[in-house]
């Protein structure tokens, strides 16, 4: 496996060239620059504030409530969530702001033919958030987000970044070329990427990647639209037990201030 001599920084305007297609198929990543503004960003950080306040106050379905990762709680005693799944089934401004960004067109583009991005089945798309102080969940270990034989596959995951992202707050860390290799068959040498907020990262499901610990006190989050090009699910298919299990089971949270 080798990587890229230089990160490609791509702009996007609504189509995938023939030279950011063959960047994807090789390393199974893509970066774009700047897809999203200060205010559209804005947009989807309202619509995750008052969605984790919905969910809080209970009125989210409890199928679509979080059952991967623990809140994170203040010294009040209040209380933090990490993840928001089935985030534009619950806000349409992010979910229009999607389709006047033109991101459906990065499935077909990058995968070669024609995809459906997930809404109503197996989390949909998924807001995060790592925090570095009293915090479930600051750091990822490695892994691959979808086995090789599951029928929605292949897919790729599609970053929206609504902070920087850097090597000190945990940014990406992937190996380029490994969706091409078997798991774990060679020692993982990994390539941080770092991203500005508005900036979309693209990478393909099965390539081996990370995320750091967040070594401050800041926070970030990303919101991530997943589209695929294998078999869609009827509405409601969950994300499965065992793939959350072993989703939790690789997080890990700053000590101080878990519970």
């Amino acid at each position: 496996m080798t990587s890229p001599q230089r990160i490609p920084r791509f702009t996007y305007d609504g189509t995938v060239t023939a030279e950011q297609r063959a960047f994807y198929e090789q390393y199974g990543f893509v970066v774009y620059r700047g897809v999203f503004d200060a205010q559209d960003v804005d947009v989807i950080r309202r619509d995750a504030e008052r969605l984790e306040r919905d969910t809080l106050e209970g009125k989210v379905p409890a199928e679509h409530r979080d059952r991967v990762i623990k809140p994170s709680y203040d010294e009040d005693g209040r209380a933090t969530l990490h993840r928001l799944p089935y985030f534009t089934l619950h806000c349409d401004a992010t979910r229009d702001l999607i389709g006047r960004r033109n991101l459906d067109a990065l499935g077909p583009g990058l995968l070669g033919g024609p995809t459906w991005r997930f809404e109503d089945a197996i989390d949909g798309a998924v807001w995060q958030m790592k925090r570095g102080r009293r915090s479930s969940y600051s750091a990822l270990d490695w892994h691959l987000d979808f086995p090789h034989d599951l029928p929605v596959t292949p897919l790729v995951n599609v970053g929206i970044y609504l902070d920087d992202a850097t090597v000190r707050n945990g940014c990406l860390v992937l190996v380029p070329g490994s969706h091409r290799y078997p798991p774990r068959r060679l020692e993982p040498e990994g390539l941080p990427l770092e991203a500005e907020a508005g900036d979309v990262i693209c990478h393909t499901y099965n390539i081996l990647h990370h995320s750091g610990p967040v070594l401050d006190d800041t926070s970030r989050a990303t919101l991530y639209v997943y589209y695929s090009a294998g078999q869609k699910p009827t509405a409601g298919t969950e994300y499965s037990h065992r793939a959350g299990e072993d989703f939790a089971s690789m997080i890990t949270g700053a000590e101080a201030g878990t519970r």
